[in-house]
């Protein structure tokens, strides 16, 4: 196994509180599940008997949740890092990409192979290899059975991106961040400028979704001292600004790529900060923690179901969603957990004392 000391020699900042070193963090499972619901809802419009036809902001408000789920990833990867480092004093790089491999491929490759093998009149032979290879993201025209895999293709890149980030030491890591903060719109504008399509789901060009993120939990032991505010009951009027920021996109579009989507990632993160600190009673009940838990499998199955082109009984509401949430609650039943307890059997014993790390 690799062991990976950070450099400079000091500790990062790990806490989430600081008694949550070994537990979950509160509320971050209601926040997937109002991801999830987002993006469910944009892909629900337009299709057959769905009472909403009007895609525009259906789609805006699927974005929002996509790019929640980027802050959430940011933020969860970079604490998972930094616990690693508290607990034992080292990055164990090996073993971070094992635990990955073992949370996001299982059920991946199971949609993909259905997909590939009885859809393949619809997939191409490119589209599955960028869809294995998880370089979606990067390919202009994806058919809708494989559209939404972009987001994973993000995501797969940052697992490999930001670890090394994370070795250079805290120091280096929250320039990195800051860099890609400033980056990233300045190569949204270039590209809009260009007209270059799909500007919106090339790594580089929403990595700054994740970098927010990253910088939650780099800034998390700063942030204990401002628990006051973040338990504030008028927070409220954050999450209402934040939500009202993707209304600018369609009449400032230039704004919205260079400045607005930063401002979205900002307010999301102080929204989850607001969440985790002030443990809103809605987001830990057990219905949401349990659509939270299965965010991954529904976010991979509903696209088969939620495709307005198809005729298909299944893909008419309001079979449609419910065939998308059953599909997603076999994914994670089936798939998902048979993995996540392989992967728990074969964990090092330095990893045995962590309960937070078992899902995640």
């Amino acid at each position: 196994m690799r062991r990976v000391e950070l450099k400079d020699g000091a500790k990062p900042e790990v806490t989430v509180g600081r008694s949550a070193i070994t537990s979950r963090i509160a509320s971050l499972d209601g926040l997937r599940a109002l991801s999830i619901a987002a993006v469910i809802f944009g892909h629900l419009a337009g299709t057959r008997n769905f009472p909403l036809h009007s895609l525009y902001f259906a789609y805006l408000y699927a974005d929002v949740g996509v790019r929640m789920f980027f802050v959430i990833s940011g933020f969860l990867i970079t604490t998972l890092l930094q616990r690693d480092y508290a607990e034992s004093g080292t990055i164990h790089l090996k073993e971070f990409y094992v635990r990955r491999a073992y949370r996001i491929l299982p059920a991946a490759y199971a949609y993909m192979i259905l997909i590939s093998t009885i859809f393949h009149a619809r997939v191409s032979g490119k589209d599955i290899a960028l869809a294995f290879t998880y370089l979606t993201s990067y390919s202009v025209y994806r058919p809708w059975l494989f559209g939404h895999l972009w987001s994973l293709s993000v995501e797969e890149q940052f697992y490999f991106l930001w670890p090394a980030a994370m070795m250079m030491g805290p120091w280096m890591a929250r320039r990195v961040a800051w860099a890609t903060i400033v980056l990233s719109p300045a190569l949204r504008m270039v590209l809009l400028l260009l007209g270059i399509f799909g500007m919106g789901v090339y790594f580089p060009t929403v990595a700054d979704a994740l970098a927010t993120g990253c910088l939650l939990a780099l800034f998390q032991s700063r942030l204990e001292r401002y628990s006051s505010f973040f338990a504030w009951r008028g927070f409220f009027l954050i999450w209402f600004l934040t939500l009202s920021v993707p209304l600018l996109a369609r009449p400032h579009a230039r704004t919205f790529a260079l400045v607005g989507l930063g401002a979205l990632h900002l307010g999301l993160a102080l929204c989850i900060q607001n969440a985790i600190v002030a443990r809103y009673r809605v987001l830990n009940m057990k219905p949401m923690v349990w659509i939270g838990t299965l965010s991954y499998s529904l976010y991979l199955w509903q696209q088969l179901f939620l495709d307005r082109s198809s005729q298909a009984w299944y893909a008419a509401f309001p079979a449609n969603l419910g065939m998308a949430i059953l599909a997603g609650a076999i994914s994670y039943y089936a798939i998902e957990r048979p993995a996540l307890r392989l992967r728990e059997r074969r964990r090092p014993a330095w990893l045995a004392s962590n309960s937070y790390t078992a899902r995640n």
